[in-house]
């Protein structure tokens, strides 16, 4: 039965962005950009009391390149390695034809 879920860590989300972006080498790294607002909140177990909160919202992802191999970077080479040139296609060998009429 098919899953309603497919959960994903940094590593594995870079590499599948990696690949979707056609992208074979450099290290790249994720930047992911949040905001972040103030509100009041009434907690859960006491709803006539108001408290200070924060919503955070994420806004978006970005791959990174990174200038080497840093902590939480994917090299683009290992993850995604270029497809090797199509090897040309054996010539064929032609039977040797006598040459004197018979």
């Amino acid at each position: 039965m098919p899953t309603s879920e497919h959960k994903y860590s940094i590593d594995e989300l870079i590499r599948a962005l990696l690949r979707d972006q056609g992208i074979h080498e450099g290290h790249w790294a994720l930047s992911v950009e949040f905001s972040a607002s103030g509100t009041s909140v009434k907690p859960q177990d006491n709803s006539a009391r108001t408290l200070p909160g924060l919503i955070v919202s994420v806004n978006n992802a970005t791959l990174v390149q990174s200038e080497s191999a840093a902590a939480g970077t994917v090299d683009a080479a290992v993850v995604n390695p270029r497809k090797g040139m199509p090897s040309a296609k054996p010539a064929r060998i032609r039977k040797p034809q006598s040459t004197t009429l018979q």
